[in-house]
């Protein structure tokens, strides 16, 4: 007789963490079709192949539902860009490419992911919870980018007469500006056309930084 096969177990509370984040991920796969308009409990239930019950269970709202998958996102976007900026092991030139090309290709700059970051910053009731939530979170992402900047520049506040927060504030708007690119002209940037802009943006004012479309 063969010897039955051992498979790995899995306890409830990892269960329930399944659930949850196909739950999450259905949310975010019908926003990104449908907007928030589109969003229901019963849809989401259906579409994760769930019980209305089960989803209840996890998310007693719609809008409880809406704001823990932004959160989700918001996350995976902070724990990216820390990770990067404050490995020392890399120049802060190399961190600075690393951190242009994180966040302008997938999975971060998935358009699924990208049409929720726009439905909270696009319809008015949404954009202040937005606002509410990630204006501190955004200045220290700023602060950070600003921070390399300055390894870049030593002694230096301003660059061609721009101080080096404007630069920073500048390179995360060019990578917001593209992230709506991405949504409303899908295949008219290439994420190589869109890291080299950064990178020639950056580099006419920091001459260490690598400006080939393929340097990290």
């Amino acid at each position: 007789m063969k010897p039955t096969a051992s498979y790995p177990t899995i306890t409830r509370q990892e269960q329930k963490l399944i659930t949850r984040q196909k739950l999450l991920d259905t949310t975010i796969d019908i926003i990104s079709v449908e907007g928030m308009t589109g969003l229901t409990l019963a849809k989401v239930a259906e579409r994760a192949g769930l019980s209305r019950g089960i989803c209840n269970f996890h998310f007693q709202t719609k809008e409880q539902l809406m704001l823990e998958a932004f959160q989700t996102l918001y996350r995976e976007h902070e724990q990216a860009w820390r990770a990067i900026v404050e490995d020392d092991r890399q120049s802060p030139a190399e961190r600075l490419n690393l951190l242009i090309r994180t966040l302008l290709t997938p999975p971060l700059a998935d358009p699924r992911k990208l049409a929720v970051w726009l439905a909270f910053w696009g319809v008015a009731p949404h954009r202040q919870t937005y606002i509410d939530l990630c204006t501190e979170g955004d200045c220290l992402y700023e602060q950070a980018i600003e921070e390399l900047l300055r390894q870049l520049s030593p002694g230096q506040q301003e660059i061609n007469g721009l101080s080096l927060k404007t630069i920073a504030v500048w390179l995360t708007a060019m990578i917001d500006g593209i992230h709506l690119q991405y949504l409303i002209a899908p295949g008219r940037l290439t994420p190589d056309e869109a890291i080299r802009a950064c990178q020639v943006f950056l580099g006419s004012y920091f001459q260490l930084l690598q400006t080939e479309p393929d340097g990290t």
